[in-house]
């Protein structure tokens, strides 16, 4: 009997790892700037403030738990996440970037999603990391990371405040991945 109940916990701690370790932390955003094939300029100061970022969907139930920032600047800057389903702004906070390049995060609230939620992304800024393709084609968006599919780069110039809704402007030409999630599925 001993011999048995060993092995029914050996089975469960085995499930229980098994499912932590399919729970990682997934940054979708800042992994296109590794892109190959593209070329990055670095904008130190745009003519405008611009919020930009990107609209996407979940592919799993899971949860948002962080903000992050990857700028080349050392300053403040507002972050917003969408539920673009509503319009309303779940969470905006300022996140700060104490070294250039260097990718900064916040923890906010875990907010859960379900599979197929559409939220938008935002960073409001006058500065960014601009990508191309060196081929000059647009970029051919749905693009698949992990359990995100990225829907559109947008973006609006609305001053240091941000705008009062995601951005409408979509751009497939030059994308700026400078703002990111962590997502954790279920």
């Amino acid at each position: 009997m001993k011999k048995y109940l060993v092995f029914i916990g050996i089975i469960l701690i085995a499930i229980a790892c098994s499912k932590d370790s399919d729970s990682k932390e997934e940054m979708p955003f800042f992994s296109l700037l590794t892109l190959s094939g593209t070329s990055i300029d670095t904008v130190r100061n745009a003519a405008d403030v611009w919020e930009y970022g990107f609209r996407f969907k979940t592919l799993q139930s899971g949860r948002i738990t962080k903000l992050g920032i990857k700028v080349p600047a050392v300053s403040t800057f507002k972050v917003k996440l969408y539920d673009l389903t509503t319009q309303k702004i779940l969470k905006e906070t300022d996140i700060q970037s104490t070294k250039e390049g260097n990718a900064f995060f916040a923890d906010i609230a875990d907010i859960s999603v379900n599979s197929g939620d559409e939220f938008g992304v935002a960073i409001v800024a006058d500065v960014f990391f601009r990508v191309r393709n060196l081929s000059g084609e647009a970029f051919s968006f749905p693009i698949l990371k992990d359990n995100i599919s990225i829907v559109s780069f947008n973006e609006n110039a609305c001053g240091p405040n941000g705008c009062s809704s995601f951005p409408i402007l979509t751009n497939d030409q030059v994308i700026a991945p400078c703002v990111d999630i962590v997502f954790v599925k279920d």
